[in-house]
């Protein structure tokens, strides 16, 4: 009996540290990837050289071996032994900007995809929970995928305007990709989430590079979203755009892509979006999709029922989905072809 006991003491006792030792990399994990002012960022890069426009750090803190340990019994940090994570600082509009990048373990060139986060400021920004969510599990799969905080964020120089001159953010990191040895930028595709959507579109809008495009519950009518969230006006949009009161409804159409659909270049892209979702209206994506059907756009509409903002009861079908769709435009280069526009689940 006294041995049972002495057994199970010390069984509960490894729970007890395993379990403290996870949540202790959890929390602390983020130290190592961010910075949060841009003297934290010029002390962690060092300085910019001539024509230089990428400085990484590669992420090999214990915290982070720890987690990847874990990803033995726990498959959300599984792909983890599988990638290689950086911080990074790039240059953009001659701005210091911070991010992200995440590359497959194995050598070789891969296919690119510029993930482009939601949130605004430091809300969303590129943590460690973002990153493995959003970005790991792409680059387990054969991508190179990378990442901006956006100017004036999470230790970046600048000042960000919910999608006005940050978006040349995202479009800079396709001349950063260039610096990245294991990047094939012959094929780049693009993948936002919520306002990440916003920064797809604007992308599309901006330049033709793109040989594939996934936006999950992305904004796609400002003026809709601040009649379901008042409050985005006076939290977001008031503090953020410039001059937003003189200009509200061309600053408004300008961040909303139903109005000017017809300016997209016309990449494959993959549309995903809960029914259920409290931020971002599902009507959006159904006003986007009655705009491209009648420009008969190469898109894909999936609605996914009783889901939310991250379409957390459907992770793992979703990320199925992208990455077939990835594999199939992207990285295969084939020509648009599906037999059906919308698809509900």
């Amino acid at each position: 009996m006294k041995l049972f006991k002495h057994i199970a003491i010390s069984t509960l006792s490894i729970i007890l540290i395993t379990v403290g030792l996870l949540f202790w990399s959890l929390l602390t994990i983020d130290n190592d990837i961010q910075t949060n002012t841009i003297e934290e960022t010029k002390n962690k890069f060092g300085s910019f050289k001539a024509n230089e426009i990428l400085k990484k750090q590669k992420l090999e803190s214990f915290q982070y071996h720890l987690l990847g340990f874990y990803g033995n019994i726990l498959p959300k940090f599984k792909p983890l032994n599988n990638t290689i994570h950086y911080s990074i600082a790039y240059k953009s509009d001659g701005l210091i900007v911070t991010g992200s990048l995440v590359t497959p373990k194995k050598e070789g060139k891969y296919p690119c995809i510029i993930f482009n986060r939601g949130g605004n400021r430091d809300y969303g920004r590129l943590d460690f929970r973002m990153v493995n969510k959003y970005m790991t599990v792409l680059a387990e799969q054969g991508y190179v995928v990378i990442a901006s905080n956006y100017r004036g964020n999470s230790g970046s120089e600048g000042k960000e305007e919910f999608g006005g001159a940050d978006v040349n953010d995202v479009l800079n990191l396709v001349s950063t990709l260039s610096e990245e040895t294991m990047a094939d930028t012959s094929k780049i595709g693009i993948y936002g989430h919520s306002r990440g959507g916003m920064m797809t579109y604007k992308a599309l809008q901006k330049s033709n590079i793109f040989k594939a495009a996934v936006v999950m519950a992305g904004s796609a009518n400002e003026f809709t979203s601040v009649e379901d969230r008042p409050e985005l006006e006076k939290n977001v949009h008031e503090q953020l755009i410039p001059n937003y009161y003189k200009n509200k409804n061309q600053e408004l159409t300008d961040r909303s892509v139903v109005f000017w659909s017809e300016e997209l270049n016309k990449t494959p892209l993959l549309l995903l979006h809960g029914k259920d979702d409290k931020r971002v209206n599902y009507t959006e994506a159904k006003q986007l999709a009655t705009k491209l059907d009648s420009l008969n756009f190469p898109y894909k509409l999936v609605s996914f029922n009783d889901d939310d903002h991250t379409l957390s009861k459907n992770k793992k079908k979703a990320d199925s989905i992208t990455i077939s769709w990835f594999n199939k435009y992207l990285r295969g280069n084939q020509v648009f072809n599906e037999d059906t526009q919308k698809e509900h689940i």
